[in-house]
Parts: C-alpha cells; sequence; structure tokens
C-alpha cells in the first residue's frame, strides 16, 4: 500500500513535471549555452563517444558528461528535437521539488513545511527559469539538495547512512560539473562542525572527534571514488596531460581566476542576483530572518551553506546567473516557515509576505509583456483574469481552510503557464532558428560576422565559420573555447570576394563594424531579424 508520504513524492513530481514540460515542444533552442550542450550530445552520438565530451567534431573539455549522458539517452530514446532536448532538465526539476519536500519533511517533521518548501521551490524564478533551459545547473541543483538535507541529518541523527547518500551526491555532482562538487560541500562542512564546537557551552557533551568521523566516513568516501573516479580516470587514460590542461586548468581553475566577461565581475553581482532568483518569495525570506535563532543547528548550517556558496562565487572571477542557485536551498525553507507559521496564526503578515508580493509580480511581468513589442500580452492578460477570478474564490471560501498548497500552487501553475507561452518570442531571438530560411536557400557558405550561433549547426547541419573581430574577453577564452571553424576579419574580407552566394549574418552590436568593412560595398542585405542582418555576397 502507498501512504501519504509517498503519495505527496508522486504528486509534487507530476506537477512539477507537466507545468514545466508544457510547451518545451515550441521553446527554440538558444546561443550561447544551450545549444553547446544539445550539439556536444549529438556530436557524442555521431561518434559513439559516451566517455569524450566532444563538438564540431572534437574533443571538448568543458564540463563532466552526466548532462550529456542524459540528453544523449533522451535523444537514443525519443529523437532529436527541441521537446526531447528539454526532458532531462525537466525531470531533474520535478525531482528536485519532490527531494524538497522529502528532506525537509524528514528535517522538520511537518508536513505543512515540507509541501510549502517545495512549492516555494516550485515557484522560485532562478529554478524556473533554470529547470526549462538545456543547461548542467538543474542537475548540480539536485545533488546539492541532497547533500545539503542528508548531511544535516547525519550531524544531527548521527546516521551515518545519510552521510553515505551525500557523499553519493556529491560525487554525480563531480561528474555534472567538477571537482566544485566536493570541494566547496566540504568547505561548509567543515565550517558547520567547527561552529558546532563553538556555539556549545557544554564542550564535554559535545565530540568534535565524533563529527569529523562521521563527516570522513569511509563507506561514504569510497563511494564517492566508486561513482565519480572512473570517467576521470578514463579521461586522463585517453588524453593526458590535454585533459588536465583543458578541463581541470583552463575550465577550472582559469575560470576562477581570469574571468570569462570582465564587465560581470563585480563584487556586488550576487548581492544582486540572488534576491531576484528568490522572487517571489524574497519577502518572506527576510521576514523569517527576523526570528531565527543561529545557533540553532539547521539554521546554522544554512547560514554557512548560504554565505560560503555566495562568497565563494563572488571571489571567483568568472561570474553566471546560475552559480549561487543552490544557496537559495535553506532561504527558500526559511521562508516556508514564515508562510506556514503565519497562515496557521492567521497574521496579516501572510498578506505582506505572500498575497503582496505575488501579486506584484503578477502585475510586473504583465506590464513588461504589454510594454514589450515583440511579445504577446494575451496570455499573461488571460493569466491575470484567472489569477483575480481565483483570488475572489478563495476569498469567498477562506472559512473552509483553504489549503496552503492550492492557494500557492494554483496561482503560480497559472502565472508560469502564461509566462512560457509569452516568452517564446524572446527566446526566438536569441536562437539560430531564426536565421533557418537563409542558410537552406543558400547553397554557399555562412559566415557569422562577429559572434556565433551554434544552434545553426542543430536547425540546419550547416557549420557557419565564425568572422572573429574583437571581444572584451580575456583571449584566453578565445583560444579555449571557441572550437567552431573560426577566421580573423581580415581573412574573411580576402576571403569573401571571391565566395559568390555566400551568407553572412552580422548581428546588431556588430552593425557597425560590418559597415565600415570592404565586404559592405560588394554585399546586399537579403533580410533581417530582430537580433541580425542577413547579406549575400551577389
Amino acid at each position: 500500500m502507498i501512504n501519504n508520504h509517498m503519495l505527496r513524492i508522486g504528486a509534487l513530481f507530476l506537477l512539477t513535471v507537466l507545468s514545466y514540460g508544457f510547451y518545451n515542444a515550441y521553446l527554440p533552442i538558444t546561443d550561447p549555452v544551450e545549444s553547446n550542450y544539445v550539439l556536444s550530445a549529438i556530436t557524442m552520438l555521431k561518434h559513439n563517444s559516451w566517455i569524450s565530451p566532444m563538438i564540431y567534431d572534437q574533443v571538448w573539455y568543458d564540463k563532466p558528461p552526466l548532462t550529456y549522458w542524459a540528453l544523449m539517452i533522451s535523444y537514443k530514446l525519443f529523437g532529436i528535437s527541441d521537446f526531447t532536448s528539454r526532458i532531462p532538465n525537466t525531470l531533474i526539476a520535478g525531482g528536485s521539488v519532490a527531494l524538497m519536500y522529502h528532506l525537509v519533511y524528514r528535517i522538520k517533521e511537518s508536513t505543512h513545511i515540507a509541501i510549502t518548501s517545495a512549492i516555494l521551490l516550485f515557484g522560485a524564478l532562478q529554478f524556473w527559469y533554470i529547470s526549462h533551459a538545456v543547461i548542467t545547473d538543474g542537475f548540480l541543483f539536485f545533488f546539492s539538495l541532497a547533500i545539503f538535507g542528508y548531511s544535516y541529518l547525519a550531524f544531527t541523527n548521527n546516521d551515518k547512512h545519510s552521510m553515505v547518500k551525500a557523499y553519493g551526491a556529491a560525487a554525480l555532482a563531480v561528474v555534472t560539473k567538477g571537482p566544485v562538487g566536493i570541494v566547496l560541500p566540504g568547505l561548509i562542512l567543515l565550517l558547520f562542525i567547527a561552529a558546532r564546537w563553538l556555539t556549545q557551552k557544554d564542550k564535554d557533551e559535545y565530540s568534535l572527534a565524533k563529527d569529523i568521523t562521521l563527516l570522513f566516513n569511509p563507506l561514504g568516501i569510497l563511494l564517492f571514488i566508486v561513482l565519480a573516479s572512473p570517467w576521470y580516470i578514463a579521461m586522463y587514460s585517453i588524453h593526458g596531460q590535454e585533459f588536465i590542461s583543458g578541463f581541470l586548468g583552463l575550465h577550472n581553475m582559469e575560470r576562477a581566476l581570469v574571468s570569462e566577461h570582465p564587465k560581470f565581475n563585480v563584487w556586488y553581482y550576487y548581492l544582486i542576483i540572488v534576491p531576484l532568483a528568490l522572487l517571489p518569495w524574497t519577502p518572506a525570506v527576510i521576514y523569517r530572518l527576523k526570528n531565527i535563532t543561529w545557533k540553532n543547528n539547521f539554521y546554522l548550517l544554512g547560514a554557512i551553506w548560504f554565505v560560503v556558496i555566495v562568497l565563494f562565487y563572488s571571489l571567483v572571477a568568472t561570474k553566471y546567473i546560475t552559480y549561487t542557485l543552490p544557496a537559495i536551498i535553506p532561504c527558500l525553507i526559511w521562508g516556508a516557515e514564515a508562510i506556514t507559521t503565519s497562515c496557521h496564526n492567521k497574521s496579516t503578515s501572510f498578506k505582506y509576505i505572500v498575497t503582496i508580493p505575488l501579486g506584484i509580480y503578477t502585475i510586473l511581468f504583465l506590464v513588461a509583456s504589454i510594454a514589450t513589442p515583440e511579445l504577446n500580452p494575451i496570455p499573461l492578460i488571460s493569466a491575470f483574469v484567472l489569477l483575480v477570478l481565483f483570488a475572489l474564490v478563495v476569498k469567498r471560501y477562506r472559512n473552509r481552510n483553504v489549503p496552503l498548497s492550492i492557494y500557492l500552487a494554483t496561482p503560480l501553475t497559472i502565472l508560469y503557464t502564461a509566462i512560457t507561452i509569452t516568452v517564446t518570442p524572446i527566446l526566438s531571438d536569441q536562437s539560430g532558428l531564426q536565421f533557418k530560411p537563409y542558410i537552406e536557400s543558400s547553397a554557399q557558405h555562412t559566415y557569422i560576422y562577429g559572434t556565433y550561433y551554434t544552434s545553426i549547426v542543430y536547425y540546419t547541419k550547416d557549420t557557419p565559420t565564425q568572422v572573429f573581430v574583437h571581444t572584451t574577453d580575456n583571449p584566453v577564452w578565445t583560444a579555449g573555447k571557441t572550437l567552431m571553424p573560426t577566421i580573423t576579419v581580415e581573412e574573411f574580407d580576402t576571403r569573401i570576394s571571391n565566395e559568390k552566394g555566400a551568407t553572412i549574418i552580422v548581428p546588431n552590436k556588430y552593425s557597425k563594424e560590418f559597415a565600415n568593412s570592404p565586404t559592405n560595398n560588394i554585399a546586399t542585405e537579403v533580410g533581417k531579424t530582430k537580433s541580425a542582418s542577413i547579406y549575400k555576397i551577389q
């Protein structure tokens, strides 16, 4: 007989998968990130390469293979398409929401807080975005959540089995993202042990040695080695020093020391990103922080977890909006505690930390869809009407105690469904799909001026050549990451006059450079999209 706990896990998983999977078939693969993962998986299938990640028929040391494996399996089972490209991240999102419920239930021993934590994760802006994207961060979040929850249970209950599970999750994180999957959690847990010892009033009742023994669990370490090491050993055996310098050197150490995008390398970057990532729950999290006892083990671990992750990535030179996603794990649980407490106490604070922020959140998306010409505001207008009707129904039956889960999940599902439909034109502007008609109608070669669109290869099977103009990025990344065919602008200007019928895609950001180039005098504009102009050599 399936118990209620398992039913809730299944229900939360299905809610997430069905909601997040909706409309995925119409979301094009975007550049420059998603297309790299998709093309890598396709290239690996083409070469039957399940060990060495590849792109443009070359070995690529950017990431470990777990995300590629997930995509390859999806393609093997269901074929290659936009929808199947997003299946792995949709499923792992469902797993994360279900796991959040399961772990919080075990930690807090409260069904209400556990379900609310899961729904807050389901509705968090950054989690919603990452779970729709074809990137590694959804998988890393799932494993990070497991590390956080199981390591806390291990220390709280002196549970060796939970620590083994945490090590297993860390191993899979390392096969997803690299050494950071064990280094960062390991540092956090060492600091947690030290903080536990420092905050103990009676040092005689607390055993530091016991915590250290629990952390360095031999069975957990063995499981980590068994799961994490085979791919690294195989890659070194095949590629030797090239793997060390390419993967561990360039894509790990250099990424930490040399910024890929210097304009984002500012100390306050994640102080802006994290509050936005938590929307619409940021007010609830802040409200909860007022009444937290930081000496409590759960809040102590949560605080160290959050601070170390945000501080670590603030110090790292290369910054991406997705890096600090695991930092929101304890924040969402704190927010769930605030919301659950205010709801059960029928406090007026519920209006200020949930109802009003959620209303403002919805209105902001609605206004943005109306103010942006290329967007269709009808889905969000319809969603807004439905949400108003839902609010009236809740108000009408408020004395019948509408479950908090229904109150939160229903408007979020309606809102995010509408947003998914609305943002599709923006994704199209970031995808090589927009150039497909021009490339398929040409029998000649295609050049991309100043940048690259890997998704062009995915959508047309044609491999364009990048014309390298200039960049504000460090040259180390130009040499280390650009594996597609590339020529300098001088080579391009010399070669192109002999290539009648060639297609040139000029992104808007490079239109001035192209206008001042010799090639502009012999090229004819044949088309224009929101993000680029298309030229032909006549």
